[in-house]
């Protein structure tokens, strides 16, 4: 059933994208095309390293006709643990990786994550299809957006919604032998767009989302009643959160963004997030961005430091700090260069960008992890 929807959505996809070529075609050449190749690494506290190849080619076609497409490669490396499975000594190690365990836990684990995500829009209506693999997943989903402009086009109002269906389908492992599943999400959100004055942008909207399904670690073991279970966290949740974002623009070339996010869900989850960026132009063609972003969250009602038994609370039991009670903050710094400084007689130079970015985050259950950016932006 789901293989048949896989290839509606294509199909819808692609005929899309048929009538946007013909539009192309019926019109005199592409507007504006771009291309962005971007590499990120993220290495963590437990050794985790996760490198990504992106790259992001957009164009725009006559008759405001936009078609966009988004591709990333990720390597994820998971260290091996350093004990014998089921081990006191491997607890740790166990409910930390999310990889599965069977055969020779010593070897460090592997995995590659493809996905590709493809768009179209025509003035105020777009939609867009997502696909990720991976050798124990499949996720896909299909978006649509619907602006409408108010009072002068000083507001922009959008409407959104998003269905997205997973397949699940866990690889051999010696402790949690979890079985095929699937994760659906259906998610709908408002955001209106406000120009205050010709240098202040304001932001503000509410999403909301059912998520059914299978939703825990199915590799990971929770230490409860003196021994290790499989994680087990409920196939329901409701999720839903408002924002307020502020964009105000200086005369000395400099910018700042504000942000606030409230979210809870009826897992028993709330949380707050502040964030904020100051860009500042340092000379022609050359600005620097500083970040910092505060997260904190209440626990999962079912959660627990530990559990005395194997049943947990209501049948329920997870590992996952993510659920448990949570500080975290983030600092990013990075460097954007426009190379039309550089260019002289070399054209395509005077075309590109290039940053430079690197992230710290750390959260109050001693995780951190440091993350590197580099990227490059070409208009032709």
């Amino acid at each position: 059933m789901q293989l048949r929807d896989a290839r509606a959505v294509l199909a819808l996809v692609a005929g899309m994208a048929a009538c946007a070529a013909r539009s192309a075609e019926s019109g005199m050449a592409f507007d504006e095309q771009t291309v962005g190749p971007l590499f990120r690494y993220f290495a963590d506290s437990d050794h985790v390293g996760v490198r990504s190849y992106m790259a992001d080619y957009n164009l725009t076609l006559p008759s405001q006709v936009g078609l966009s497409f988004h591709w990333n490669t990720e390597q994820v490396s998971i260290p091996g643990v350093l004990a014998p499975v089921g081990s006191q000594e491997a607890v740790d190690a166990i409910t930390t990786a999310s990889r599965p365990i069977s055969g020779n836990a010593y070897q460090d684990f592997v995995k590659v994550r493809n996905e590709f995500q493809g768009g179209v829009s025509r003035g105020p209506a777009a939609l867009d299809y997502y696909v990720s693999t991976e050798s124990d997943y499949l996720a896909q989903q299909i978006a649509g957006r619907y602006d409408l402009e108010l009072m002068n086009q000083h507001v922009n109002l959008s409407f959104g919604s998003s269905y997205g269906w997973d397949d699940i389908d866990p690889l051999a492992d010696d402790d949690t032998q979890t079985a095929a599943s699937t994760k659906t999400t259906l998610h709908w959100n408002v955001v209106a767009t406000q120009v205050i004055s010709p240098t202040t942008l304001l932001r503000y909207g509410v999403e909301y989302n059912v998520v059914e399904g299978l939703q825990h670690n199915p590799y990971r073991n929770v230490y409860a009643g003196g021994t290790n279970v499989p994680e087990r966290h409920p196939d329901q949740r409701q999720r839903r959160d408002a924002f307020l974002k502020l964009n105000r623009y200086f005369d000395n070339r400099s910018s700042v963004r504000l942000s606030y996010r409230l979210y809870n869900d009826d897992w028993g989850i709330s949380s707050h997030e502040l964030s904020s960026k100051l860009s500042q132009y340092i000379t022609q063609g050359m600005f620097v961005r500083y970040q910092y972003r505060y997260y904190t969250q209440t626990a999962a009602r079912f959660y627990r430091d530990e559990y005395l038994t194997t049943n947990g609370i209501d049948g329920y039991l997870s590992g996952d700090y993510r659920v448990g009670p949570l500080a975290a903050h983030l600092f990013g710094l990075s460097f954007n260069f426009d190379l039309a400084t550089l260019a002289g007689s070399t054209p395509w130079l005077g075309r590109s960008a290039l940053v430079i970015g690197y992230e710290r985050y750390f959260n109050s259950n001693n995780y951190s992890a440091d993350i590197l950016e580099t990227g490059l932006d070409f208009r032709f």
